[in-house]
């Protein structure tokens, strides 16, 4: 925009849209290295991120393997259930998150490949819990649907 000084004079006025820097949490951190140690596999590390005290809940009432689980049943069950998936995926995509206290509820994707060649591709509302620096709880919530039909052609291929 160009607008006149005092003395005639022409100036040029940019306005720049305000810089936003987005701070994460330290939750914010824990969750995306949560999801990180998932997708490199890192068993020990994300033994290290759950608490002792660790409640993992998928959502799902005709959903095969919905539940309500353990850090010892989680870590026991999760490299089968990965193993379905070329290395890498799934990956877990935070949209957006909201925070209060200790708790954060996250928007996210989760996309990767079968090792049977199907594309994985679904959406879930998550909510954690972190405590002492660690995840006590997880309630994860996504297309039930979706996700069984995909899972059982994977297992049975």
């Amino acid at each position: 925009m160009a607008v006149a000084d005092r003395d005639g004079s022409t100036c040029v006025c940019v306005r720049r849209a305000p810089r936003v820097i987005r701070v994460q949490t330290q939750a914010e951190r824990i969750i995306e290295e949560f999801g990180e140690a998932i997708m490199r596999r890192d068993f020990e590390r994300l033994a290290e991120l759950l608490h002792d005290d660790l409640s993992y809940e998928i959502c799902g009432i005709e959903l095969p393997g919905a539940g309500v689980f353990d850090k010892a049943t989680i870590l026991q069950t999760l490299p089968a259930v990965l193993s379905l998936f070329e290395d890498g995926g799934p990956r877990m995509t935070v949209t957006r998150a909201f925070h209060d206290g200790d708790w954060i509820i996250a928007e996210s994707t989760g996309a990767g490949r079968f090792r049977n060649g199907t594309e994985y591709d679904n959406r879930y509302v998550i909510l954690y819990e972190i405590v002492d620096g660690r995840v006590r709880t997880v309630r994860e919530y996504m297309d039930t649907q979706h996700a069984a039909r995909l899972f059982a052609a994977a297992a049975s291929s």
